[in-house]
C-alpha cells in the first residue's frame, strides 16, 4: 500500500469532537463520519476502516475525513492507505492524491473536490458528458449542476478562502 505524505497534526480523532464542535451539531457530525466509513467499505478495493479522523469541519454542512484503510488487496501497490473523504449535504468522494504531495491536508483536499465537481457542473453546463469525471450521486442535469455549483462557490467564497495558508 501507498502512504501518501500527509501532516497528521492537522487532523483530530473522532473522540476530540465533543471538546471542539458545539452539542447540537454533533448528531451531523457523526452520521456524516459514519457515512464515510460505509462509503469508504462499499468500494471493492477496500476492506476495512481502521481509523478515521477529522480536518476540516463546517456545522451541519459537510465534513473532510482522513479515513485509513486495509486494502482488500494488499498486492496492490497503487491503493492510498490513508484517503480523503468529503462528506455531508453534498455528493460523496474521496480524494487520493496521485503523487505524495498533491494532498498533504484536508484543506488541499477539500479544494481538490471542489476543483473536480466543478469540472462535473461544467461539462453538465455545457452538455458534455460526465463519464471520465468525479463520480457524482445525482443525475447530471442542469437542475442539479446549479445547486451543485452554489454550494461550490460557497466553498471556495466562505471556507476555502479562510484557509489560503494551507494551501500554499
Amino acid at each position: 500500500m501507498a502512504r501518501p505524505h500527509i501532516d497528521e497534526t492537522k487532523v483530530f480523532s473522532l473522540d476530540e469532537a465533543p471538546n471542539i464542535l458545539k452539542e447540537e451539531g454533533l448528531d451531523f457530525f457523526n452520521e456524516i463520519a459514519e457515512r464515510s466509513i460505509k462509503y469508504l467499505e462499499s468500494f471493492s478495493w477496500c476492506d476495512r476502516v481502521v481509523n478515521i479522523r477529522v480536518g476540516l469541519y463546517s456545522e451541519n454542512f459537510f465534513g473532510v475525513f482522513l479515513l485509513e484503510i486495509e486494502a482488500s488487496r494488499p498486492d496492490v501497490p497503487d491503493v492510498d492507505e490513508l484517503i480523503w473523504v468529503v462528506m455531508g449535504n453534498l455528493p460523496p468522494a474521496y480524494i487520493s492524491g496521485q503523487t505524495q504531495d498533491d494532498c498533504p491536508n484536508s484543506v488541499h483536499a477539500l479544494e481538490g473536490y471542489v476543483l473536480a465537481m466543478m469540472d462535473w457542473v461544467k461539462a453538465v453546463e455545457d452538455g458534455r458528458s460526465v463519464k471520465d469525471l468525479i463520480p457524482v450521486n445525482v443525475a447530471p442535469t442542469k437542475e442539479w449542476a446549479k445547486i451543485l455549483r452554489g454550494k461550490l462557490e460557497f466553498i471556495e467564497e466562505e471556507v476555502l478562502s479562510e484557509y489560503q495558508e494551507f494551501l500554499k
